[in-house]
């Protein structure tokens, strides 16, 4: 029989069982038979008046027909399994499963292994995981393409580095530089060659030193009203890099182009981004703005939210299964104990996924379920402590104490997981800075520290030297001018004409960070930074997309201090801690927390959550156990 769901066939179908229990009853009365209706009819909706198909009553929990006498006092029974299932098979809606190895009833009936895009959820003894399809690998909680995601690029947490006026890019697993016009690439740097006095007019064509580059060819002086900026000649009016002034550049947030107006900032969202606020987001994959602003994807307690073409997924935690819309273990849930909707008595305790009255040897009563407090990050070392995760890593517990399980190429840093690979405040492991120099700034690449020298100055044995007139590298590295000879324009001659001698080097003391206003007066700058100076003032300015928040350079994607824009801090609460990703705080609730519009709940016990996000308890009912009951 077919199930029936618009109204004048239930109708129908209500008349002909009341008619075929009537001649039952005759019949029975007559020859003693009984008989019942078929099991395939199980799980229907029950009706506008909460009436089920004869044989059949309504389980007020799931609105759904269960069999006459299969209702508990919290819910549905466990199906019954037949003679026919082998030991380690159970019997699902009549069918035999495999609970140790079925992805759609990993340790229990209808518990169901989820997977996140471009992957498969899997069952391995009784616990779920998933596996992604090649080329994909997983990733924490994703499958990345390491061949081509800037986030994941070569290796999980690899993630390429992005600059002012470019957009990092993953080409067969290594990192590279999209350039937006007007900008060029030139030397692993996108530059513009209209203006930089080292790539003027074109890659590696240096302006000689005092001179200029103006609209793409090296003069004595800049034209058109522009500014020199270091040697670049620059309309402060428009400039992004140079935005009213020299070295004040427009941070744009992610996924946006930095404008500049009237001497003042501002950006543009890219093609495929959205404005939200103050941010520029993709909406087909943000689960804070998924398909539309302000549009939060829930994550259930032991689940990861996610957004796919604009709509909210649900990614159980690996060795739990999903009991609609709920990341369950059906091993120790009260309420789904050993299938999705097998809820145990009030007096029963649910153990191995079964109901008993006491717990199993090794584990601990805890509102219903038989845990392990050593290893329970829910539970750990007592009833109901909850332990933190954070950002790219999971709440754990180890022999009673809390700890946090790192992603795949994410190493532990205090409270959090952070990727050492090329970040130049925790390069190669937590908390070792790359040191700035003077003419350029530490960087970090693989996990080890380098540097990056400015504009016009090259990397002479770890220093940033100008070869125009270092005495030591004049013309070139090593290249030393002898006794009294000093270095000008890049070669050794007898003296340095308008310039100052500073130790046998001709340098501009008005522009020259490593004798600013005075021989010896090296300008430092903050990690992450590139120093400058100006009319013999040292500065500095921020490098790959950093921001200058008073004295140092964040990077405003990643710091919960300075998240999106300086001085913004990620506030973290009592259920919950919050971290910086993409220039936005995002939230991660405590093992054993829902997630729910923007706040962490438990939804065992929250009658506005019970047993998953947004199911109120009707009238005077409250939340026990994720169910709603008086």
């Amino acid at each position: 029989m077919m199930p029936m769901t618009r109204p004048a066939h239930r109708v129908a179908l209500l008349r002909r069982s009341a008619l075929c229990a009537a001649l039952l009853n005759v019949l029975a009365w007559c020859a003693g038979c009984t008989s019942h209706l078929s099991q395939a009819l199980e799980g229907l909706s029950c009706d506008g008046a909460g009436r089920c198909l004869a044989g059949y009553e309504c389980e007020p929990v799931s609105n759904k027909c269960v069999r006459v006498g299969s209702i508990t006092s919290q819910g549905p029974a466990a199906p019954a399994t037949p003679d026919v299932c082998s030991a380690d098979e159970i019997s699902c809606g009549g069918v035999c499963k495999s609970p140790s190895g079925d992805a759609k009833n990993c340790g229990g009936c209808g518990a169901t292994c989820s997977s996140p895009p471009n992957g498969a959820g899997i069952c391995l003894d009784g616990t779920c995981n998933f596996a992604c399809s090649k080329p994909f690998s997983p990733c924490g909680t994703s499958c990345a393409d390491l061949r081509a995601d800037a986030t994941n690029c070569g290796a999980c947490g690899h993630a390429c580095a992005s600059t002012a006026g470019a957009d990092a890019r993953c080409e067969a697993g290594a990192c590279s530089l999209a350039c937006r016009a007007p900008l060029s690439a030139c030397g692993g740097a996108c530059v513009d060659p209209s203006s930089d006095p080292a790539d003027c007019g074109g890659c590696d064509k240096p302006c000689a030193a005092g001179k200029v580059c103006s609209n793409g060819v090296c003069s004595d002086n800049c034209t058109d009203g522009k500014v020199s900026c270091a040697g670049a000649c620059v309309d402060v009016q428009t400039s992004a890099e140079h935005c009213g002034a020299c070295d004040q550049r427009c941070e744009p947030p992610s996924g946006s182009v930095a404008t500049c107006s009237q001497g003042s900032c501002n950006f543009s969202c890219l093609p495929e981004r959205t404005a939200c606020g103050g941010a520029c987001v993709d909406a087909s994959s943000d689960v804070s703005h998924c398909g539309a602003c302000d549009q939060r994807c829930d994550a259930p307690a032991n689940s990861s939210a996610s957004c796919v073409s604009g709509k909210c997924q649900l990614l159980c935690d690996t060795g739990f299964a999903e009991c609609a819309g709920a990341c369950i273990r059906t091993g120790s849930d009260p309420s789904n104990c050993g299938a999705c909707g097998h809820a145990c008595k009030t007096s029963e305790v649910c153990g191995d996924g079964q109901c008993q009255l006491n717990c199993p040897s090794g584990t601990q009563n805890c509102a219903g379920a038989c845990v392990d407090p050593q290893r329970d990050p829910q539970n750990c070392s007592a009833c109901a402590k909850m332990c933190s995760g954070t950002a790219h890593g999971t709440a754990s517990c180890a022999a009673g104490k809390c700890g946090v399980a790192c992603d795949d190429g994410y190493g532990l840093c205090g409270a959090a997981c952070l990727s050492f690979d090329a970040d130049p405040q925790n390069c190669g492991g937590c908390g070792k800075v790359c040191p700035a120099v003077a003419g350029g700034s530490g960087v970090c690449n693989a996990g080890k520290c380098g540097i990056q020298c400015n504009g016009g100055l090259s990397a002479c044995a770890g220093h940033c030297v100008d070869t125009s007139s270092s005495k030591s590298n004049c013309g070139g590295c090593g290249n030393a001018c002898a006794g009294t000879e000093v270095c000008q324009a890049g070669e050794c001659v007898a003296e340095c004409g308008d310039k100052t001698s500073c130790a046998g080097s001709c340098v501009d003391l008005k522009q020259d960070p490593a004798n600013c206003g005075s021989c010896g007066k090296v300008c430092l700058p903050p990690s992450g930074g590139s120093p400058r100076c100006a009319e013999g003032a040292c500065s500095f300015q921020c490098n790959d997309g950093r921001t200058k928040c008073d004295a140092a350079c964040v990077d405003t994607k990643t710091d919960s201090s300075n998240c999106g824009q300086c001085g913004k801090a990620c506030v973290s609460g009592s259920g919950g801690t919050q971290t910086c990703s993409d220039g936005q705080c995002r939230l991660t609730c405590n093992a054993g927390l829902s997630l729910c519009g923007g706040a962490c709940v438990d939804a065992r016990s929250d009658p506005k959550n019970c047993g998953k996000c947004g199911k109120k308890c009707p009238g005077a009912l409250g939340c026990v156990l994720g169910l709603c009951t008086l």
